[in-house]
């Protein structure tokens, strides 16, 4: 990459010098503004701190010896010091020849992870439960981190861990059997429903359940309820101390679980599809918790776990910022806490993972802080590679704050079906589209709209997705972005012409809408390697609203279509390599463009 070879000039040149600096202090970052050049250097500002020489004059030292390339058409010291590299018009056409001979998406590819192993853990819906908009942005970004990683070379492989057992499922077992004699219907009725149907069906056997055990605090349904638990527990966990539950295995629970089960992951995998995510390992409660359960009950005593009141916990340091946690409860059960343990060790055995990802809400960082934690007593070289990624909350304007419990759910599929309407809606008023295919493009129009929001904001602050203004074909959106791309193509659809990567060699270029557009373009590899390197899709958002915005007013002041047939060429070799970057850009954050709109 360019970037290196500036590095490498600038050693070269104070070697000249004599001036020896550590590579640290070597900084050499992308402007944010042409004026200042493509990039700059404050190296003589880190090297005046050290000596008697003004950063100035140690800057105009550095590029007076600086040897000369054909990649540079300039340097400059800029303000108290600054060392700013204008790339030259040789070097950008180079890298749109490279764009049309290698493609886009291999054009971003650095390469700088090959042969790394990285598992990346995101979605984690619970089975039982409707999949909420806070799913669907664990998802999207999930998605989007591991196509970054994709793009450095390593070898990326998705998991997803869902909790099948836990006291949420006895909420909706306990709920389904006081529906059904509500409703006067039996289990199979339920099958019969479709597949959304039922899933929601469960949803309101879950808030029912809920409602009587947290805010009536009925007694009896309390009772019931730990019982149908425990029951579920000792029926994936068999080392858990079983207990007799003839009226419960009568009661049909153990069907009502597998086949309510059953139908809440088709219907996950339903949404999967929608988003175009596909996992490569799923993980269950119901599976990887018991193993830790056993690490809990083999560690008491040893200064890791201790007992308390009945219960196994985990004392925290304070120093650390860390607090007590209970990892087995006064039941005899295993809590969230104990089942991670158990699921960092089924992870570690599909791979020695060189990194290992999870992303969540932001509210379960001091969670993760502690089991994190007990796990690097437990098993260092695991916990040392594991990372928790947490994300901000997901504030929709006018519509209720999220809550399964309650009832009051924004679901996934109720927000990405509202989208699409929307969208489709749009279309319709403003002509931008003809035929039966509008279903297709809204539906990829409207996963833009939304993916865009919620990643145009670093992972970790709140997002805030307004419909109205998120599914705009104008602004800082998802479809702003795919309308440049069709733009783009409509251009080189329309012309002609026919040219190849050798149409942009050593061109003459006056033009400043040209040349801006050559250096956005150029800016692409070393952004893709930014977000990857620093798992940022937010970086990848504003260079492409840049690059769109670019684009545009390339649009506005170049005349394509009419030009003379060698500019036109290099013209089109511009606009094909910009839409080569576009699409490219916006699969790294999961969104598939569209040939028109």
């Amino acid at each position: 990459m360019i970037k290196t070879t500036i590095q490498d000039l600038i050693i070269q040149s104070l070697s000249n010098l004599d001036i020896e600096i550590d590579i640290k202090d070597l900084v050499v970052e992308q402007t944010n503004d042409f004026s200042n050049g493509d990039y700059t250097t404050n190296v003589a500002m880190r090297l005046a701190s050290k000596g008697d020489k003004s950063p100035r004059e140690i800057a105009q030292s550095i590029v007076d010896s600086l040897e000369k390339t054909l990649d540079i058409e300039k340097v400059e010291v800029a303000g108290p010091g600054f060392i700013n590299f204008f790339l030259s018009t040789a070097y950008l056409q180079g890298e749109i020849k490279k764009i049309l001979d290698m493609g886009g998406v291999e054009y971003l590819k650095s390469g700088t992870k090959e042969g790394k192993d990285i598992l990346i853990e995101y979605t984690d819906p619970n089975p039982f439960k409707m999949m909420h908009v806070g799913h669907l942005y664990t998802n999207i970004v999930g998605e989007s981190f591991s196509r970054l990683q994709e793009a450095t070379g390593a070898n990326v492989k998705r998991a997803n861990y869902q909790g099948d057992v836990g006291l949420h499922v006895a909420k909706t077992m306990w709920g389904i059997e006081k529906k059904l004699k509500e409703e006067s219907l039996l289990f199979k009725d339920i099958g019969k429903l479709s597949l959304f149907d039922r899933v929601e069906w469960l949803g309101k056997a879950y808030q029912l359940g809920s409602e009587y055990y947290d805010e009536l605090e009925d007694e009896e349904a309390i009772e019931k309820i730990q019982d149908i638990n425990y029951y579920l527990y000792q029926i994936c966990y068999p080392s858990i101390p079983q207990k007799d539950f003839k009226g419960l295995e009568n009661l049909g629970v153990s069907e009502w679980y597998v086949e309510g089960r059953k139908w809440c992951l088709e219907y996950f995998e339903e949404i999967y599809e929608t988003l175009g995510t596909k996992f490569d390992y799923y993980f269950f409660e119901g599976e990887v918790g018991e193993q830790g359960y056993k690490m809990v009950l083999e560690n008491i005593g040893n200064g890791i776990f201790k007992k308390d009141d009945g219960a196994i916990i985990y004392e925290g340091d304070p120093d650390k910022g860390l607090h007590t946690r209970v990892f087995v409860n006064q039941f005899g059960l295993p809590t969230y806490e104990a089942k991670e343990l158990g699921l960092a060790k089924s992870k570690s055995s599909k791979g020695k993972w060189d990194e290992s990802i999870m992303i969540t809400g932001m509210e379960q960082m001091p969670y993760f802080k502690v089991v994190l934690d007990a796990l690097g007593k437990l098993l260092p070289e695991i916990a040392k590679v594991s990372r928790h990624t947490p994300h901000g909350l997901i504030v929709l304007p006018g519509m209720k704050k999220m809550s399964s419990r309650k009832g009051e759910i924004i679901n996934a599929e109720d927000l990405l079906s509202i989208a699409k309407e929307s969208v489709a809606s749009l279309m319709k008023e403003n002509g931008k589209v003809k035929g039966e295919d509008i279903d297709d493009l809204a539906q990829k129009i409207a996963m833009s709209a939304i993916k865009y929001a919620f990643l145009r904001v670093s992972v970790g602050k709140n997002i805030v997705f307004d419909l109205s203004k998120d599914i705009a074909f104008d602004g800082d959106t998802g479809p702003y972005l795919m309308y440049v791309y069709t733009r783009a193509v409509s251009i080189i659809n329309s012309c002609k012409v026919e040219y190849d990567s050798s149409s942009c060699s050593e061109k003459k270029v006056k033009s400043v809408e040209v040349v801006e557009l050559m250096r956005y373009i150029g800016k692409a590899q070393e952004v893709v390697l930014n977000a990857s390197t620093n798992y940022s899709p937010s970086t990848i958002c504003t260079y492409l609203f840049e690059l769109g915005q670019s684009f545009n007013r390339f649009y506005q002041n170049v005349n394509v279509l009419n030009a003379e047939e060698e500019d036109q060429k290099f013209l089109l070799a511009l606009v094909d390599a910009t839409a080569q970057i576009m699409s490219a850009g916006l699969n790294l954050l999961g969104i598939t463009t569209v040939s028109r709109m």
